[in-house]
Parts: structure tokens; sequence; C-alpha cells
């Protein structure tokens, strides 16, 4: 039996949130960087989150500098307030998440890259299809995109931080015949 192809829950999420991203209707260089930035911030949260448990202390928090401060607004993508800056045509030109300014190319580089060749396409249509019985505005409430997350990462999840693709190509085909059938 070949072996089962696995990766890291980071790339993972950030194409999942780029699909919610696509499914709320954001343009395809918004999606992009909005999906980085979603990954970015809870894998920003998680290390948090270890290392108070590991040291006990927190860290100094970074100030931005004060022209960057001064372009960014809110906007609230999956249950979450980013800050960002626009662009041209109200368009995203980039988010500040841990304290720096972050771009859509990054997404091509530390999410999109990370995928075994072949499996980017093919989980992108199976996220697509998963998101289809879900409503693009309860996508944007609370906690709801990362309870969705959560519970296919959980589902096939293959020790600390890895995620068995075969068996989540398998998982999103049945959850979403389940929503489908509500």
């Amino acid at each position: 039996m070949p072996k089962s192809s696995t990766l890291n829950r980071f790339p993972l999420f950030g194409l999942f949130a780029h699909q919610a991203a696509r499914h709320m209707g954001y343009p395809e260089d918004d999606a992009r960087l909005l999906g980085y930035s979603t990954a970015l911030l809870y894998a920003i949260f998680k290390a948090k989150s270890q290392s108070k448990k590991e040291k006990g202390e927190t860290e100094p928090k970074k100030e931005l500098p004060k022209e960057i401060e001064d372009k960014t607004k809110t906007l609230q993508f999956g249950g979450q307030d980013f800050q960002v800056i626009y662009g041209k045509g109200k368009r995203l030109k980039q988010t500040v998440v841990g304290h720096e300014v972050h771009d859509g190319g990054e997404y091509d580089s530390q999410i999109k890259a990370k995928f075994p060749e072949g499996w980017y396409d093919r989980l992108a249509k199976a996220f697509d299809e998963y998101l289809e019985g879900h409503d693009p505005e309860e996508l944007n409430k609370g906690s709801m995109l990362f309870d969705l997350y959560k519970a296919w990462r959980y589902g096939n999840k293959v020790g600390f931080n890895r995620v068995d693709l075969n068996k989540l190509i398998d998982w999103l085909h049945e959850h979403h015949e389940h929503v489908a059938k509500r």
C-alpha cells in the first residue's frame, strides 16, 4: 500500500480560509491575502498560547510604525478583526498580522508552494464543495470558520500538526454530502 500524503496544518488552513473568502465573494487577490493572514494569525495565537504555558510570561508588544498604523482600517473576516491597508479600488493591499505587514504574494510561497504536486487544486475543489452548504455570512460570524477548520483537522490529523490528505479528501466529500442533504 502506498504511503499516505500528509501536510502541515498551516498551508491547509490558509487554503481553506482562501476558499472561504472566495465563497464569501472576495476577489482572488483579496482571498489570497486573507487566506495567508488567517493561517498566520492562528499560528501566532497557537505559538503565544504554547509559549505562555512553557514560560509563564508574555513577550513585550511590538509597536507598528506610526505611518503604517495611520493607514490601517479594521476588516472582520472569519470572526476575527484584521488590520488592513487598502489599495486602489478598495482592494486589499496588505494586512498587519503579528505587528508585521504582509501582502498576497506570501500566499504563493507560504501556502500554495507547500502542497505536494496535484494536491492544491484537488483540495481547493473539495473545500469549495464542503463550503457550498454553509452560508457565507455565517462563515464571517463568531468562530464558525475556525470551528469548521477544527472539525476537518481533528478528524484527519496525523501526529501533532499534520493532516492525512487522502483521509481529508474523503472526509470533506462525506461531510459535503451530509450538509447538502440537510
